[in-house]
């Protein structure tokens, strides 16, 4: 999410906005590698190597997390796609698997019942569009959230047996309660029975 804000991300100048963000995460991987090999140094080389600015929002970030640390092929956010007369703006594209994930907010729902039907209809048009387009189309939502492994094992069953990039095998780890516990803006419930979070 820095990322985004840093490089003033917009779906429709993205590539000012990479540029910027390219340049930025140079300084992040300069000022990491000034500071040596120190404890988390491995997870933090990759997480600054995979981090997107093109994620809009926490839950879209936390996606793409996911996602990066099971699949090796490339992946696009906020990728545009028309179809039909329309213009739709991806949350997460692989296009060596033909596949699109979204997340499913609570804003996009809009904010009365009108609201909320017109939404659903363009969200059944919008997936017929892209699905008759030869596209699969994958949806998570906030309860998606509450058990990061089951999660994390839907997603390879989406995407096959298959290992994350070399830049990417050391991104997994459950979140600690420091990072996703009640007082973060970000909170799921995964229980964590006693499991040891430091970082290697």
């Amino acid at each position: 999410m820095a990322l985004n804000v840093w490089s003033q991300f917009s779906m429709f100048h993205q590539d000012e906005c990479r540029r910027r963000a390219e340049e930025i995460r140079a300084e992040l991987l300069a000022r990491l590698d000034r500071a040596g090999h120190v404890r988390g140094y491995r997870r933090a080389h990759a997480i600054l190597k995979t981090i997107d600015p093109g994620c809009a929002n926490p839950a879209e970030a936390a996606l793409l997390w996911l996602i990066r640390s099971i699949c090796p092929f490339s992946v696009k956010t906020q990728a545009h796609i028309g179809v039909r007369g329309h213009h739709y703006y991806i949350d997460i594209l692989i296009e060596d698997l033909h596949l699109i994930i979204e997340f499913d907010g609570v804003a996009k729902l809009g904010e009365s019942r009108v609201e909320l039907e017109q939404a659903k209809r363009e969200w059944v048009l919008r997936d017929q569009n892209l699905r008759d387009a030869g596209w699969q189309v994958i949806r998570v939502s906030w309860p998606d959230y509450n058990d990061w492994e089951q999660l994390r094992i839907r997603l390879s069953r989406v995407l096959g047996p298959i290992n994350p990039a070399p830049d990417c095998r050391f991104l997994w780890k459950l979140p600690t309660q420091r990072c996703d516990g009640p007082l973060r803006r970000f909170y799921s419930r995964t229980p964590r029975m006693g499991r040891k979070h430091a970082d290697r």
